[in-house]
């Protein structure tokens, strides 16, 4: 981005827009350094005075068709090394991530490849799409088995199973539709039409991921805020996560992204960590189960 907001004129942007501020939570300012996943977006309107590296996970191709005022300076799929893909002396402040982990195959190898390259108290601040408000609707929602076993295989690429249920059983609802019950015909917006072809584009989609190609549109994980909450607290419990969870904000009516900000504690005292993260979720769940109860409360009044 070339024309990067002023830090006063930063913070005007960021007290109007919602989405905006719980992205840059806990990013250090008016100075920092850290990374920001574009995925082939347009970056966010990040001020001047913090020295941003953006990371596509898109092919070349597609970043050469993305906006030539954003270009991307460290391309990294979300497998293998990110510090090996960084400078020699990168040590992040923070990492944000607005719609894109649940399209890396290996989200557990991606969480802990950012957690090395991030300095101790730096964040991770995640955009996370809701399955009950977007296309994935009629999916399931990700297991912690499958998260397991994706740390065992290491993937790096989509599987079989990913690319097939993301073409088969994705929609093309909106969720202003599905916010007004407008879900009757859900089975007529398959993205790929009748029954009969989207299940043929489906097997195609499924083959071309077991073949290796990548596809970063694909959805490779199906969360809820609440079933993200209950993966982080089994994979933080098995150790496989090196993660507190420091904020969250579940989905506001009328919307279809939840927020999650991820600490990097300075504990490393395995035990201890582990009971750091767990109080860490309990709290952010039961604040969030809180404003569930009262917003269900009001909209009966």
């Amino acid at each position: 981005m070339t024309d990067r907001p002023t830090f006063d004129d930063f913070l005007r942007l960021r007290a109007s827009d919602v989405r905006l501020a719980r992205l840059t939570h806990d990013v250090a300012m008016p100075r920092s350094r850290g990374l920001e996943f574009v995925n082939g977006e347009a970056p966010l309107p990040l001020p001047q005075g913090l020295d941003v590296v953006p990371v596509d996970l898109a092919s070349r191709s597609r970043r050469e068709a993305a906006t030539e005022e954003a270009p991307a300076a460290l391309r990294w799929s979300g497998r293998g090394s990110l510090s090996q893909n960084s400078p020699e002396d990168a040590a992040y402040d923070f990492a944000i991530a607005a719609h894109v982990a649940h399209r890396v195959p290996d989200l557990l190898g991606w969480f802990q490849e950012i957690f090395a390259v991030l300095r101790v108290g730096g964040v991770l601040n995640l955009a996370l799409p809701d399955k009950r408000f977007t296309g994935d609707m009629r999916r399931s929602v990700s297991s912690l088995g499958e998260l397991v076993e994706s740390d065992f295989l290491a993937p790096t690429h989509p599987s079989p199973r990913q690319a097939f249920d993301h073409s088969h059983h994705s929609i093309t609802l909106q969720p202003r539709q599905i916010w007004s019950g407008d879900t009757t015909s859900a089975t007529n917006h398959r993205r790929g039409g009748a029954d009969a072809l989207s299940l043929a584009i489906a097997r195609e989609k499924a083959r071309r991921a077991s073949d290796g190609a990548n596809d970063h549109n694909c959805h490779c994980w199906v969360f809820t805020p609440f079933s993200f909450l209950d993966l982080l607290e089994g994979v933080s419990r098995l150790r496989l996560f090196p993660f507190v969870i420091s904020q969250f904000a579940a989905t506001e009516p009328g919307g279809a992204t939840f927020f999650v900000c991820l600490r990097r504690d300075s504990e490393t005292d395995p035990d201890r960590l582990e009971r750091i993260q767990i109080d860490a979720i309990a709290y952010v769940r039961s604040i969030a189960e809180e404003r569930h109860r009262m917003a269900k409360i009001f909209a009966c009044e």
